[in-house]
């Protein structure tokens, strides 16, 4: 009997070993698609200081992500897919060049990353279980502290949503009132008389014609 525990326990870990394993390597082919991503949409957020400098933040640390999970593959004898990792990586560009389109562009950008940190929260949580179950607890650290920056940058954006929105807002109503002023300067002004035409008035015509008549003579 115990003989069979000791072997339901082997084949347990060993499954839990490869879908670690595997997850680990579809989760480092992300981080990879991610940085794509963030990079593509600092060129959208130039007019927002606050959001610009947050997200440069954390694309320094998806850097880092991707360094420890393949830290984690070689603690587990393995390594990246350098094919995930180029593939995505392509996705990654196709997808932001989509969303930078429109003038809901920040918008679109801004709600597509808060949806990628929710889905890498709960990618990192399913890790440090996989970990767990496949007696790799030296790997946990590295999972652990990614799952606190992901849950910050997620706070982050959650925190500032609305007063991103309101920004967007202002920000396009400024330029369609600088576009009318600009439209406004371009145009010729008006005359008081409403002639435009540069034709003299019909007075001024016919005492033209009149100092032109021939002086009778006695």
């Amino acid at each position: 009997m115990p003989t069979e525990n000791m072997a339901a326990q082997t084949d347990l870990e060993i499954a839990a070993h490869e879908t670690l394993v595997d997850s680990l390597r579809n989760t480092h082919a992300l981080e990879k698609q991610q940085i794509q991503v963030l990079n593509a949409h600092l060129e959208l957020f130039v007019e927002h200081d606050d959001l610009h400098a947050r997200v440069t933040e954390h694309v320094v640390e998806t850097r880092e992500q991707a360094r420890r999970l393949e830290a984690a593959l070689e603690a587990c004898g393995d390594s990246a897919s350098m094919f995930k990792d180029a593939m995505m990586s392509v996705m990654g560009l196709g997808q932001s060049t989509v969303q930078g389109y429109g003038d809901d562009a920040v918008l679109k950008a801004v709600m597509a990353d808060l949806m990628q940190e929710h889905l890498e929260i709960a990618t990192y949580r399913a890790l440090i279980t996989l970990a767990d179950m496949a007696g790799k607890p030296e790997v946990k650290p590295r999972l652990e502290e990614t799952l606190r920056e992901e849950k910050a940058m997620s706070d982050w954006l959650d925190e500032n949503l609305e007063a991103i929105t309101r920004r967007v807002v202002e920000i396009k109503a400024k330029a369609k009132q600088a576009k009318a002023d600009a439209s406004a300067r371009a145009s010729p002004p008006a005359s008081s008389n409403g002639d435009t035409s540069g034709k003299p008035s019909q007075q001024a015509d016919m005492a033209t014609r009149t100092d032109a008549k021939p002086t009778s003579t006695a």
